[in-house]
């Protein structure tokens, strides 16, 4: 397998679009928002599908997905099919509810114009999902609960499956993310993806009513809504035999953490710690950015509005708050204070700063920003850079072993600086030495073919980073994956 290379990440080409499916139609598919410990699957509607199923955006890899008789995709939840109909239709609906909020078709970074969708690799069991920007795909596995045999597919996860599309929608909109190497543009990825998944469970009426059932519509408490992926959650709790997450769930949006310097955390903390590995340090951002729905849907039931009619506005605001940031986001690595930062400007640019005040406030409490920021700032948005430039660090100076000489590239947006490029340069030398010590570094020889599977350690994670070679010279570059 040839590794995208970062040089070619700062100009995206948009993508042809597809031509129209000549039997496009409205069909009927198996859906769920959640997984199968929450609830069984419920039905949507999707429009132009075609054979296979394949859409202009999405195709069905690994396996041929036939219509019931009744000519729609709708099978029982313990119908192997199901599985399949699940993960096509929440990609679907993920990526048409972003683009609808965002204004626009998001192009992705693999520059084709379907991706691939695989509902369940038979080959690999393991308790993961994972978007690919070489193969152009999102990955979905198996494997069974060591406690209760119960089979988890996390492709039957319409939290998963959105958290997978998610990661894609990013990546099209923000290449330069995967080029980074800081605990904070890693995390934010991982942050905005379990977003997207609690954002799509909103809009999903039988979710929104366990909600209220659950909590009387008080986002501050944990639900279904906040808590990630809890069938996967629980199956990687029963194979560790611990409470490695802190419930059943993957990730919980309800939480208390503060920032804290990445270079001072463990690689992972636990369930009351961070740690500063993507996912682990994720929590921070969504836990506040879920701290601010929170607020936002107290504030619409305190005006009358009933809980199941104020998650769904809320949701709506959210998932439009996180399009325009999106806009206005640094094109290179940056600081969770400098995503706050534009957090707040473009709320003020896109939304006539209706929330400012209160994200600025959340992300104050949560230590992300200083208490004195924009006491007396009136100036514009600095919108992003077209593009960025790479920052060339050679690893020298002890701590990187087998890996000493190695050539790292940073991508830096110019409207949004990390100081002088040697203090880059010094801080990506922190952040390589950090994931040679938790051993997320592939090593490599000369001339070796690297495929997609040797991108995986044992325990099933894809590597943060792969050594490269041209012409004598170690590189090391980002891996183009991310779970």
């Amino acid at each position: 397998m040839q590794l995208s290379s970062i040089r070619s990440f700062n100009a995206v080409t948009p993508t042809t679009p597809a031509a129209k499916p000549e039997v496009a139609q409205e069909v009927e598919f198996s859906y769920n928002s959640q997984d199968r410990l929450v609830m069984d699957p419920g039905t949507t509607v999707l429009k132009g599908v075609e054979a296979g199923p394949k859409s202009e955006r999405f195709i069905m890899k690994g396996t041929s997905l036939k219509p019931n008789t009744d000519g729609d995709y709708v099978f029982d939840a313990k119908d192997p099919r199901s599985t399949s109909a699940v993960a096509f239709s929440a990609a679907q609906k993920t990526l048409e509810t972003f683009e609808e909020a965002y204004g626009g078709k998001v192009d992705w970074a693999f520059r084709r114009p379907q991706m691939g969708v695989y509902p369940d690799h038979q080959d690999r069991p393991m308790l993961n999902a994972y978007y690919s920007r070489n193969d152009g795909s999102v990955n979905f596995f198996h494997d069974t609960d060591k406690v209760t045999g119960t089979l988890i597919q996390s492709g039957s996860s319409g939290d998963v499956v959105s958290h997978e599309v998610g990661h894609a929608i990013l990546d099209g909109l923000r290449p330069g993310y995967l080029a980074a190497w800081n605990s904070d543009t890693g995390g934010f990825h991982e942050s905005f993806a379990d977003s997207m998944a609690i954002l799509m469970g909103t809009q999903d009426e039988a979710v929104v009513a366990m909600v209220v059932e659950q909590n009387g519509g008080d986002l501050s408490k944990p639900s279904v809504l906040s808590g990630v992926a809890e069938e996967l959650g629980r199956g990687i709790n029963n194979a560790t035999g611990t409470n490695r997450t802190g419930g059943d769930y993957l990730r919980q949006a309800v939480n208390n953490f503060k920032w804290a310097d990445p270079r001072t955390l463990p690689e992972r903390g636990g369930p009351d710690q961070l740690g500063h590995e993507a996912h682990d340090f994720s929590r921070l951002w969504t836990g506040a950015f879920y701290e601010v729905l929170t607020q936002i849907n107290q504030e619409k039931m305190d005006s009358g509005i009933p809980p199941q009619e104020a998650i769904r506005q809320t949701g709506q605001e959210g998932i439009r708050m996180l399009a325009n940031l999106v806009r206005e986001a640094p094109k290179g690595q940056f600081t969770y204070r400098q995503m706050a930062e534009t957090f707040i400007k473009s709320d003020e640019k896109h939304n006539g700063g209706q929330q400012a005040a209160r994200i600025r406030e959340v992300f104050t409490n949560r230590q992300i920003l200083a208490p004195s920021l924009y006491a007396n700032d009136t100036e514009d948005a600095v919108p992003p850079s077209e593009t960025f430039r790479l920052v060339q660090t050679t690893l020298r100076g002890g701590g990187f072993g087998q890996f000493e000489g190695a050539v790292v590239k940073t991508p830096v947006d110019e409207a949004f600086p990390l100081g002088k490029d040697v203090e880059t340069e010094n801080r990506t030398r922190a952040d390589i030495r950090r994931l040679i010590d938790a051993g997320r570094i592939l090593m490599t020889t000369p001339g070796q073919r690297v495929e997609t599977k040797d991108l995986f350690d044992a325990q099933g994670r894809p590597y943060v980073g792969v050594v490269t070679w041209e012409n004598g010279q170690m590189n090391i570059e980002r891996v183009p994956i991310i779970s």
